[in-house]
Formats: C-alpha cells, sequence, structure tokens
C-alpha cells in the first residue's frame, strides 16, 4: 500500500511543534558541550594548544570530507530516518567520553574518534534538515518556520554555555557530556513521533552524485558575487577556527579565569549573534545590502581586538564587549549574505550551491584550527590570539576585490522560480 505524505497546515501543529521542540533541545545540549568538551580535555587530558587545534580539526573535517556528497545523499533517502540515526548515533558517542573518563580509560584519540563520528553525523543531519523543513511545514509556511527555528537556536547558544559552565564548575565538565548525550535522544524521540510521512523517493534515473556536485562548484566559482562571499565567508572562518581551538585554553591557562567566565563569554557571543541578526533586515534597508556587507565585516572585526585583554577585573568585560560587538557584525552580514543568496540562486539548484559553499567555508575550520594550534605551540597563546584577531580583520577585507566593492545593494535576481 502506497504511503500518502502528510503536513502539518500550520505551525502551531503537533508536528511542527514536536520537531520545534527536539531541535531546541538539542541545540541547547550541543551549545553546552562546546563548553565543556575543551575543558574535558583540558582538565582530564591535560590538552596543549597544538591539542586543542588537533581536537577542533577533527570536529570540522567531516564537512571538508563529505560536505559535498552529503547533500547528493539525503536527496535519494527519505529524511527524517536519517535524521534519527544521526541523533543516535551522536548519543551513543557522547557518552562515551562520560563513561570511560568515570571509568579512569579516557584517552586523547577516543575524544578526537569521538569528535570526527560526531561531526559526520552532524553534517549529514544538517544536508537530510535542510531538505525536511520546507516538506514538513509546506511553501507558505517557511518563513515563519525558520525564524522559530533560529530564534530557538541562538536562544540555545545563549543558555548552553551558560549551563555547561555552571554544570562543569559544579559536577565537573564530564557531566556535560552526558548533558548533550540526553538532549541527542529527546530530539530523535520527538522526530519519531512525527506523524506527517514522507513520500518514498520514485526510483528513476538519475545523474551521478559526482555530476551533481560539479554543476553545483561551477556555478560558485564562476558567478562572481556567489564567488567573494564565499571567499569572504571561508577567509573569516579559516581565523575563527585558529580563535575557537584556543580560546578556552587561553581563557583557563593563561588569563586564569574560571569555567563561569567561559560560559559567560560563549553566551555573550551568543548573544551578540541574536542582536546581529534581529538588525540585519534593518541595517540592510538603511545601508543598503553591498554597502552593508562591506562596512560591517571588518568595522565589527575591530572590536575582536579586545579579547586578547582578557584578564581577571575589567578584562572580562572588554573581553565581553568585544566578542559580542564582533558577534553582531558576523551574525548581521551572515543573514544579509544568506538571504541574497536564497533569493540569488535557481530554487532547483538552491540546496547543491548551499552545500557546495559549506563545504569550502567549513572546510577551511580544519586547515584554521591546525594553524591555531601550531601558532599556541610556537608563540604564547595571548600573542597567538593577537595574530589570529588581526588576520581576522583583514579577511573582511576580502569583500572588496569583486562587484561588491561598489553600489549600494546586491543585485536582484531575474530568474522566476519553477512552480
Amino acid at each position: 500500500m502506497t504511503q500518502v505524505a502528510v503536513r502539518p497546515r500550520a505551525l502551531g501543529e503537533r508536528n511542527f511543534r514536536l520537531f520545534w521542540a527536539g531541535q531546541t533541545v538539542s541545540k541547547t545540549g550541543s551549545a553546552v558541550t562546546t563548553v565543556a568538551l575543551p575543558l574535558v580535555v583540558i582538565q582530564t587530558l591535560s590538552a596543549d594548544a597544538l591539542t586543542m587545534g588537533v581536537l577542533n580539526a577533527a570536529i570540522w573535517l567531516p564537512w571538508l570530507l563529505i560536505g559535498l556528497q552529503a547533500g547528493a545523499w539525503a536527496d535519494r533517502m527519505r529524511k527524517r530516518p536519517l535524521m534519527i540515526a544521526c541523533d543516535v548515533a551522536s548519543a551513543a558517542l557522547l557518552a562515551s567520553v562520560p563513561a570511560a573518563a568515570w571509568l579512569g580509560v579516557l584517552t586523547m584519540a577516543h575524544v578526537l574518534l569521538v569528535a570526527f563520528a560526531v561531526g559526520c553525523a552532524t553534517v549529514l543531519f544538517t544536508a537530510a534538515y535542510s531538505a525536511y523543513v520546507p516538506f514538513l511545514v509546506g511553501r507558505d509556511n517557511l518563513l515563519g518556520a525558520n525564524s522559530r527555528l533560529h530564534v530557538s537556536e541562538q536562544a540555545a547558544k545563549v543558555a548552553g554555555p551558560g549551563v555547561g559552565g555552571v554544570v562543569a564548575q559544579v559536577t565537573g565538565a564530564v557531566a556535560g557530556m552526558v548533558v548533550d548525550a540526553a538532549t541527542f535522544v529527546v530530539s530523535a524521540v520527538c522526530l519519531r513521533s512525527i506523524r506527517a510521512v514522507e513520500p518514498t523517493p520514485e526510483p528513476k534515473a538519475r545523474r551521478g552524485v559526482r555530476a551533481d556536485v560539479v554543476e553545483a562548484l561551477k556555478v560558485v566559482v564562476r558567478d562572481p558575487y556567489l564567488r567573494v562571499l564565499t571567499l569572504h565567508s571561508g577567509a573569516v572562518n579559516l581565523c575563527m577556527a585558529g580563535l575557537q581551538a584556543l580560546w578556552v585554553l587561553f581563557l583557563v591557562r593563561t588569563a586564569d579565569l574560571g569555567n563561569w567566565v567561559v560560559g559567560a563569554l560563549t553566551a555573550a557571543i551568543a548573544i551578540g549573534g541574536v542582536l546581529g541578526a534581529t538588525l540585519a533586515p534593518w541595517y540592510s534597508r538603511r545601508l543598503g545590502s553591498a554597502r552593508a556587507l562591506r562596512l560591517g565585516s571588518p568595522v565589527t572585526a575591530l572590536f575582536g581586538l579586545l579579547f586578547p585583554l582578557a584578564d581577571p577585573g575589567v578584562g572580562i568585560v572588554l573581553a565581553l564587549v568585544g566578542v559580542m560587538a564582533s558577534s553582531m557584525g558576523t551574525a548581521a552580514n551572515s543573514v544579509i549574505a544568506v538571504s541574497f543568496r536564497q533569493a540569488y540562486c535557481p530554487r532547483e539548484m538552491l540546496g547543491r550551491v548551499a552545500m557546495s559553499i559549506r563545504f569550502v567555508i567549513f572546510g577551511v575550520n580544519p586547515v584554521g584550527s591546525i594553524l591555531g594550534g601550531v601558532l599556541g605551540t610556537v608563540l604564547d597563546l595571548r600573542t597567538a590570539i593577537w595574530i589570529l584577531v588581526i588576520a581576522n580583520i583583514a579577511a573582511g577585507f576580502t569583500l572588496y576585490i569583486g562587484p561588491i566593492r561598489t553600489g549600494r545593494d546586491l543585485p536582484i535576481p531575474t530568474h522566476k522560480e519553477k512552480a
């Protein structure tokens, strides 16, 4: 008997509420891990700067290895079972870290393997998620659904690091990993409870995955706007990955700050992201989308110069202001750039183009992480942070090497969407 696809007619219906709740809980758990995992390897395994760089590289390496193929794979199967499998796998993998720590057998190799495997599950989940939301809510409800999901994700990034810092302070960092594992279980249960039934993909002749990937890459490389935006995001992410690899180690070892400060600074980054994303439409209309991009990135990145000043006392305040302001600029630029891409690219190629761009901008993260680790090993941590912050400011000026360097607004697409 053929299953009939059933989708909700409104965002208030049960299916979307379950999906929304599961993702909110899961994102909160993942935000806890952004604090808990680095603290585990620093406190339990006495990790140094290079080790932290390798760890961060392991988290992002899957985007480089399978990022391009993931979109094509997800298009060839039902999305919900794939997402459930990714959630269950992530929960089991993350739970193995505290289990090994409590048994006294945790090793760095174990942590790296878990980080890499969870990263692979995240890439596959993201590819399926991107295609599942339109099915679940329908075309007319996409804007409202994405708005709710985005607000929840940013709220999770505010609350999660604070929870992670408190948990690490009270019960130890490994307990934070238990929290994250449990949230993946909640997400899987919520997905399993959704009654909307996806249609089984019809077997038909398809081009190979390689042909789909090559076509999307050609679009990104040849289009002057997409090329420059991808180059800019990649350059910024390269620097930010290096900073991400070192910042917890810097705060704990060099600045001699407690776990709660690590959580507070991570929450400040998320708060800046919420403010930047909220103000982006007004900012873009006020200045013009092209002008907003080329002014926003290098100017707000200047506030990052306050972060290396972190020290007990007023240095904490300066660091909080610095990370919040720079995060606002990054989020605003991201919203403007993604919105432009969604309107600019032909609808039938949007998914593949998006994954191709993510391949580049997330694929550089392992390189940036290793670079940060090497800098933190060869130099002292504070000097390494200074170098990476200055490089991030310079990365903002990549927007001035293409057509975005002039004009008030990005071009309005002339193609028509297919029904």
